[in-house]
Protein backbone atom coordinates (compact mmCIF):
# COMPACT_ATOMS: atom_id res chain seq x y z
CA UNK A 1 0.00 0.00 0.00
CA UNK A 2 2.83 2.32 0.95
CA UNK A 3 4.80 1.59 -2.26
CA UNK A 4 1.84 2.45 -4.53
CA UNK A 5 1.78 6.00 -3.02
CA UNK A 6 5.42 6.61 -4.04
CA UNK A 7 6.51 8.28 -7.29
CA UNK A 8 7.67 5.82 -10.03
CA UNK A 9 11.40 6.50 -9.46
CA UNK A 10 11.01 6.00 -5.71
CA UNK A 11 9.07 2.76 -6.27
CA UNK A 12 11.92 1.37 -8.43
CA UNK A 13 14.47 2.32 -5.79
CA UNK A 14 12.36 0.70 -3.09
CA UNK A 15 12.16 -2.54 -5.05
CA UNK A 16 15.94 -2.59 -5.62
CA UNK A 17 16.52 -2.12 -1.88
CA UNK A 18 14.04 -4.90 -1.14
CA UNK A 19 15.80 -7.28 -3.55
CA UNK A 20 19.21 -6.41 -2.08
CA UNK A 21 17.88 -7.08 1.40
CA UNK A 22 16.60 -10.49 0.35
CA UNK A 23 20.00 -11.36 -1.12
CA UNK A 24 21.80 -10.27 2.04
CA UNK A 25 19.42 -12.29 4.19
CA UNK A 26 20.07 -15.32 2.00
CA UNK A 27 23.81 -14.92 2.37
CA UNK A 28 23.52 -14.51 6.12
CA UNK A 29 21.28 -17.56 6.57
CA UNK A 30 23.18 -20.50 8.08
CA UNK A 31 23.78 -23.50 5.81
CA UNK A 32 21.80 -26.61 6.61
CA UNK A 33 23.70 -29.57 8.06
CA UNK A 34 25.24 -31.68 5.33
CA UNK A 35 24.65 -29.07 2.60
CA UNK A 36 28.24 -28.87 1.43
CA UNK A 37 31.42 -30.94 1.28
CA UNK A 38 33.34 -31.61 4.46
CA UNK A 39 37.07 -31.19 4.84
CA UNK A 40 38.88 -34.26 6.11
CA UNK A 41 42.22 -34.30 7.89
CA UNK A 42 44.41 -37.38 7.88
CA UNK A 43 45.93 -38.02 11.30
CA UNK A 44 49.12 -39.99 11.74
CA UNK A 45 48.85 -43.72 11.17
CA UNK A 46 47.11 -45.57 13.98
CA UNK A 47 50.09 -47.94 13.86
CA UNK A 48 52.88 -48.42 11.28
CA UNK A 49 51.14 -49.60 8.12
CA UNK A 50 47.65 -49.06 9.53
CA UNK A 51 46.11 -45.85 8.22
CA UNK A 52 44.00 -43.91 10.69
CA UNK A 53 40.47 -43.01 9.69
CA UNK A 54 40.39 -39.42 8.38
CA UNK A 55 38.60 -37.05 10.73
CA UNK A 56 36.22 -34.22 9.85
CA UNK A 57 38.24 -31.05 10.37
CA UNK A 58 36.60 -28.53 12.70
CA UNK A 59 33.29 -30.41 13.02
CA UNK A 60 30.41 -27.96 12.68
CA UNK A 61 27.73 -29.72 14.71
CA UNK A 62 26.89 -32.68 16.91
CA UNK A 63 26.35 -34.96 13.91
CA UNK A 64 29.89 -34.37 12.64
CA UNK A 65 31.32 -34.82 16.14
CA UNK A 66 29.42 -38.12 16.38
CA UNK A 67 31.00 -39.29 13.12
CA UNK A 68 34.49 -38.40 14.35
CA UNK A 69 33.92 -40.37 17.54
CA UNK A 70 32.77 -43.38 15.50
CA UNK A 71 35.86 -43.13 13.30
CA UNK A 72 38.13 -43.18 16.35
CA UNK A 73 36.38 -46.36 17.51
CA UNK A 74 37.18 -47.94 14.15
CA UNK A 75 40.86 -47.13 14.72
CA UNK A 76 40.71 -48.77 18.13
CA UNK A 77 39.20 -51.92 16.60
CA UNK A 78 41.94 -52.03 13.96
CA UNK A 79 44.65 -51.85 16.62
CA UNK A 80 42.93 -54.62 18.57
CA UNK A 81 42.79 -56.76 15.42
CA UNK A 82 46.46 -56.10 14.76
CA UNK A 83 47.39 -57.24 18.28
CA UNK A 84 45.26 -60.38 17.95
CA UNK A 85 47.04 -61.09 14.66
CA UNK A 86 50.45 -60.75 16.32
CA UNK A 87 49.38 -63.02 19.16
CA UNK A 88 48.31 -65.65 16.66
CA UNK A 89 51.01 -65.37 14.01
CA UNK A 90 54.03 -64.33 16.04
CA UNK A 91 56.94 -62.36 14.63
CA UNK A 92 56.06 -63.14 11.02
CA UNK A 93 52.59 -61.65 11.31
CA UNK A 94 51.61 -58.40 9.65
CA UNK A 95 48.60 -56.12 9.33
CA UNK A 96 47.99 -53.28 6.90
CA UNK A 97 45.06 -50.94 6.34
CA UNK A 98 44.38 -48.21 3.80
CA UNK A 99 41.37 -45.91 3.70
CA UNK A 100 39.66 -43.94 0.94
CA UNK A 101 36.88 -41.35 1.19
CA UNK A 102 35.17 -41.41 -2.24
CA UNK A 103 32.37 -39.03 -1.22
CA UNK A 104 32.69 -36.13 1.22
CA UNK A 105 29.28 -34.50 0.94
CA UNK A 106 26.87 -33.07 0.36
CA UNK A 107 24.67 -35.03 2.76
CA UNK A 108 26.76 -38.24 2.74
CA UNK A 109 30.30 -39.21 3.74
CA UNK A 110 31.67 -42.49 2.35
CA UNK A 111 34.64 -44.52 3.51
CA UNK A 112 36.14 -47.63 1.92
CA UNK A 113 38.56 -49.59 4.11
CA UNK A 114 41.05 -52.15 2.78
CA UNK A 115 42.52 -54.56 5.35
CA UNK A 116 45.20 -57.14 4.72
CA UNK A 117 46.73 -59.33 7.38
CA UNK A 118 48.91 -62.38 7.67
CA UNK A 119 48.42 -64.09 11.00
CA UNK A 120 49.91 -67.47 10.18
CA UNK A 121 48.29 -70.15 8.09
CA UNK A 122 48.38 -70.88 4.37
CA UNK A 123 47.75 -67.41 3.02
CA UNK A 124 47.06 -63.82 4.08
CA UNK A 125 43.54 -62.58 4.66
CA UNK A 126 42.27 -59.44 3.02
CA UNK A 127 38.96 -57.71 2.70
CA UNK A 128 37.14 -54.53 1.77
CA UNK A 129 34.61 -52.80 3.99
CA UNK A 130 32.48 -49.73 3.38
CA UNK A 131 30.66 -47.31 5.65
CA UNK A 132 28.48 -44.39 4.57
CA UNK A 133 27.47 -41.75 7.13
CA UNK A 134 24.57 -39.33 6.97
CA UNK A 135 26.06 -35.91 7.70
CA UNK A 136 22.73 -34.62 9.04
CA UNK A 137 22.44 -37.28 11.76
CA UNK A 138 25.97 -38.61 12.27
CA UNK A 139 24.71 -42.17 11.91
CA UNK A 140 25.40 -44.76 9.22
CA UNK A 141 22.85 -44.48 6.44
CA UNK A 142 19.75 -46.63 6.42
CA UNK A 143 19.79 -47.99 2.88
CA UNK A 144 16.10 -48.91 3.10
CA UNK A 145 15.24 -45.20 3.22
CA UNK A 146 17.36 -44.38 0.16
CA UNK A 147 16.94 -47.36 -2.15
CA UNK A 148 13.85 -49.31 -3.21
CA UNK A 149 13.19 -52.77 -1.78
CA UNK A 150 14.16 -54.29 -5.11
CA UNK A 151 17.74 -53.06 -4.57
CA UNK A 152 18.13 -53.53 -0.82
CA UNK A 153 16.74 -57.06 -0.70
CA UNK A 154 17.77 -58.91 2.45
CA UNK A 155 19.90 -56.85 4.82
CA UNK A 156 22.57 -58.35 7.08
CA UNK A 157 25.38 -57.15 9.33
CA UNK A 158 28.84 -58.27 8.21
CA UNK A 159 32.14 -57.97 10.03
CA UNK A 160 35.44 -57.44 8.26
CA UNK A 161 38.94 -58.61 9.18
CA UNK A 162 39.58 -55.47 11.24
CA UNK A 163 36.39 -55.79 13.27
CA UNK A 164 34.62 -53.16 11.16
CA UNK A 165 30.91 -53.86 10.80
CA UNK A 166 28.75 -52.88 7.85
CA UNK A 167 25.33 -53.54 6.39
CA UNK A 168 25.19 -55.73 3.29
CA UNK A 169 22.44 -55.91 0.68
CA UNK A 170 21.40 -59.20 -0.90
CA UNK A 171 19.19 -58.40 -3.89
CA UNK A 172 18.78 -60.25 -7.18
CA UNK A 173 18.17 -56.96 -8.98
CA UNK A 174 21.28 -55.34 -7.44
CA UNK A 175 23.34 -58.38 -8.42
CA UNK A 176 21.97 -58.17 -11.98
CA UNK A 177 23.00 -54.51 -12.22
CA UNK A 178 26.43 -55.45 -10.90
CA UNK A 179 26.86 -58.15 -13.52
CA UNK A 180 25.69 -55.79 -16.27
CA UNK A 181 28.56 -53.43 -15.44
CA UNK A 182 31.22 -56.01 -14.55
CA UNK A 183 34.25 -56.13 -16.87
CA UNK A 184 32.37 -55.43 -20.11
CA UNK A 185 33.60 -57.35 -23.12
CA UNK A 186 36.12 -55.44 -25.21
CA UNK A 187 35.94 -57.39 -28.45
CA UNK A 188 39.54 -58.52 -27.94
CA UNK A 189 39.28 -62.35 -27.77
CA UNK A 190 42.44 -62.70 -25.70
CA UNK A 191 41.41 -60.11 -23.11
CA UNK A 192 37.82 -61.33 -22.97
CA UNK A 193 38.94 -64.93 -22.52
CA UNK A 194 41.21 -63.85 -19.64
CA UNK A 195 38.18 -62.35 -17.87
CA UNK A 196 35.94 -65.35 -18.48
CA UNK A 197 36.80 -67.07 -15.19
CA UNK A 198 36.11 -63.90 -13.23
CA UNK A 199 32.77 -63.31 -14.97
CA UNK A 200 31.76 -66.85 -14.04
CA UNK A 201 32.93 -66.38 -10.44
CA UNK A 202 30.92 -63.20 -9.79
CA UNK A 203 27.83 -64.64 -11.52
CA UNK A 204 27.76 -67.72 -9.30
CA UNK A 205 24.97 -67.90 -6.71
CA UNK A 206 24.38 -70.25 -3.81
CA UNK A 207 21.05 -72.06 -3.90
CA UNK A 208 19.85 -69.31 -6.21
CA UNK A 209 20.42 -66.60 -3.61
CA UNK A 210 22.26 -63.36 -4.53
CA UNK A 211 25.52 -62.51 -2.76
CA UNK A 212 25.66 -60.14 0.21
CA UNK A 213 26.95 -56.91 -1.28
CA UNK A 214 28.59 -53.90 0.32
CA UNK A 215 27.66 -50.48 -1.04
CA UNK A 216 29.09 -46.98 -0.92
CA UNK A 217 28.74 -43.66 -2.73
CA UNK A 218 31.42 -42.61 -5.22
CA UNK A 219 31.46 -38.93 -6.18
CA UNK A 220 34.09 -39.16 -8.94
CA UNK A 221 32.35 -42.07 -10.69
CA UNK A 222 28.95 -40.54 -10.00
CA UNK A 223 27.00 -43.42 -8.58
CA UNK A 224 26.50 -46.25 -6.11
CA UNK A 225 29.48 -48.60 -5.92
CA UNK A 226 28.78 -52.23 -5.05
CA UNK A 227 31.12 -55.14 -4.40
CA UNK A 228 31.16 -58.48 -2.61
CA UNK A 229 33.75 -60.91 -1.27
CA UNK A 230 34.81 -64.00 -3.19
CA UNK A 231 36.69 -67.17 -2.30
CA UNK A 232 40.43 -66.68 -1.87
CA UNK A 233 41.32 -68.43 -5.14
CA UNK A 234 39.29 -65.88 -7.15
CA UNK A 235 39.60 -62.92 -4.80
CA UNK A 236 41.31 -60.89 -7.52
CA UNK A 237 37.99 -60.95 -9.39
CA UNK A 238 36.21 -58.94 -6.67
CA UNK A 239 35.98 -55.63 -8.55
CA UNK A 240 33.62 -52.83 -7.53
CA UNK A 241 31.00 -51.80 -10.07
CA UNK A 242 29.44 -48.33 -10.02
CA UNK A 243 25.73 -48.04 -10.81
CA UNK A 244 25.20 -44.59 -12.39
CA UNK A 245 22.79 -42.02 -10.96
CA UNK A 246 20.56 -42.24 -14.03
CA UNK A 247 20.09 -45.97 -13.41
CA UNK A 248 19.42 -45.38 -9.72
CA UNK A 249 16.69 -42.90 -10.61
CA UNK A 250 15.07 -45.39 -12.98
CA UNK A 251 15.22 -48.07 -10.32
CA UNK A 252 13.39 -45.84 -7.83
CA UNK A 253 16.13 -44.46 -5.57
CA UNK A 254 15.14 -41.49 -3.44
CA UNK A 255 15.66 -38.11 -5.16
CA UNK A 256 17.80 -36.78 -2.27
CA UNK A 257 20.33 -39.56 -2.91
CA UNK A 258 20.45 -38.82 -6.62
CA UNK A 259 20.72 -35.05 -6.09
CA UNK A 260 23.56 -35.46 -3.57
CA UNK A 261 25.47 -37.75 -5.94
CA UNK A 262 24.98 -35.42 -8.89
CA UNK A 263 26.21 -32.43 -6.87
CA UNK A 264 29.22 -34.35 -5.55
CA UNK A 265 30.05 -35.62 -9.05
CA UNK A 266 29.92 -32.09 -10.47
CA UNK A 267 32.35 -30.90 -7.79
CA UNK A 268 34.68 -33.87 -8.33
CA UNK A 269 34.74 -33.24 -12.08
CA UNK A 270 36.03 -29.67 -11.74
Amino acid sequence: MYERNLPPRARRASRRIGCLGAVLLGLAAPAQAGDGPVVLKAPSDASPGIAAMPQIAAPADEAERRINAALKRLDARALKAEQACKDQGGKNSSWERTVQAPMRGPRFLSFVIFDSGFCGGAHPNSGTMSIVYDLTTGAPVDWTTLLPNSLTGKLALAEGPGGTKMVTLASKRLHALYLAGYRPKTGDPKADDADKECREAVAETYDGQPPAMMAWLDAKAGGLAVQFDLAHVVQACADPVVIPVATLRREGAQPLLAVALESAHAQASK
